[in-house]
């Protein structure tokens, strides 16, 4: 029989506690919220009023938190898990929160523990049979020694130093977050082309995508995603990846759909209710008022005379727009009841243009426009202007060819 410490009576704490206590091992528990550790005492655990208290004389301390902050709270601080171990102890942290936090708790923990980062693969009911898959990261010997008791939970895959087991974890949600990502988008574009939802499950049974199609396609049509793994977990899981510092543009837009879904009030439901989401947000569309999203999911407009930009932020009270005009192209803004606006060239010159004369632009500068101010921006230069556009107003204008004989503010100026 083991001493065992576990911190951390969530869903999936909870089931993996019951599965050691259920295999006769001596068990004290501790949860932020207390009510969560009743069901652990009905079978035999000790409850512990603090982490410090809980791990006292544990031998084997298990962690399951939410977050690299929650694990900082729990392990830090006179009453945490840190002040509380004294004698040789092993920690096995199951939490999902990156090598970076796996580190700060090496650093804080005393240099008589072993550290065992071990976040595993698999839901509720994995954790409820003890078939779930153990990253581990940290040193072999205490791999060895502690496989009997982690073998109650699931399959020990050790795969090398400290660390290792943490950044394998998110590399392992990244596929999977970003797989249900690519279907929701797969049948945004095939509803957006009109194609017969039918036929599109049909075609996805041809790609890749074939398995995640098949496995999601019953919940997406009910509309119904219970919480096996929170949409919530899933965007800390994204916010991790992207933190990493990796070009991973694809994380980064993963990330910005869960985000979104998670302010539209779907943290609490499965993470694959994200393909609902998506479905739901109107193709070609802005958002709407009091939203900003990240540059990299920008809606990308088109108009004449081969001008684009795209609308960074379109909140109340704020637009940021960044433009793109061709050589000899002439941006008009008539601006009735303007409110304020400041114009950058972020690359090229620009000739602005207002009843009181010009003033020539060049990139790196830029011009602030008072309210109420008719002007024009033309590019006199041989390549593209790009500018930044940011005004306490949704913005619009008239773009046309230099020159054109309709041009009114040009003949005025």
């Amino acid at each position: 029989m083991t001493a065992v410490a576990w911190i951390g009576l969530g869903r999936m704490g909870t089931r993996m506690a019951r599965r050691i206590a259920a295999a006769g091992h001596s068990l004290t528990v501790w949860n932020r919220t207390p009510g969560r550790a009743d069901a652990l005492a009905a079978v035999g655990a000790r409850v512990a009023p603090t982490p410090a208290a809980a791990v006292r004389d544990a031998e084997v301390v298990f962690l399951m938190l939410a977050d690299p902050t929650a694990l900082a709270g729990v392990v830090e601080g006179p009453a945490g898990v840190a002040a509380g171990l004294g004698k040789a102890t092993t920690v096995i942290d199951m939490s999902t929160v990156g090598p970076a936090a796996v580190g700060r708790l090496a650093h804080v923990l005393p240099r008589s523990t072993t550290l065992l980062d071990a976040p595993v693969l698999g839901s509720l009911a994995e954790a409820e049979e003890g078939t779930l898959t153990i990253l581990i990261g940290g040193p072999e010997p205490a791999v060895e020694s502690m496989r009997t008791v982690l073998s109650l939970l699931g399959d020990p895959v050790h795969l090398g130093p400290s660390g290792s087991g943490a950044a394998a974890k998110l590399v392992a949600n990244f596929a999977l977050l970003g797989t249900v990502g690519l279907l929701g988008e797969s049948l945004a574009v095939a509803d957006g082309l009109s194609l017969p939802r039918e036929v599109t499950w049909r075609l996805l049974a041809y790609t890749p995508l074939a398995a995640q199609a098949a496995r999601r396609r019953t919940a997406l049509e009910a509309d119904d995603f219970p919480p096996r793994f929170p949409l919530s977990l899933a965007r800390k899981d994204a916010d991790l990846v992207v933190a990493g510092g990796v070009d991973a543009r694809l994380a980064r837009a993963t990330l910005s759909w869960l985000t979104d879904a998670e302010s539209a009030g779907l943290g609490d439901l499965d993470y694959t209710a994200l393909l609902g989401h998506i479905l739901r947000s109107p193709a070609g569309n802005h958002p709407g008022p009091d939203r900003a999203i990240p540059a990299a999911d920008a809606p990308h407009h088109r108009w004449g005379s081969g001008c684009d930009g795209w609308r960074l932020v379109d909140s109340a009270g704020l637009s940021v727009i960044e433009e793109s005009l061709p050589p000899g192209t002439v941006e008009n803004r008539p601006a009735p009841d303007r409110s304020r606006q400041f114009i950058y060239v972020l690359d090229g010159e620009a000739a602005m243009r207002t009843a009181d004369g010009e003033v020539a632009l060049r990139a790196g500068s830029g011009v602030h426009v008072p309210p109420d101010t008719p002007h024009q921006i033309a590019n006199p230069g041989r390549r593209k202007l790009r500018l930044l556009v940011v005004s306490t107003t949704s913005s619009c204008a008239d773009r046309r060819p230099a020159g054109d004989p309709t041009d009114r503010t040009q003949r005025d100026a």
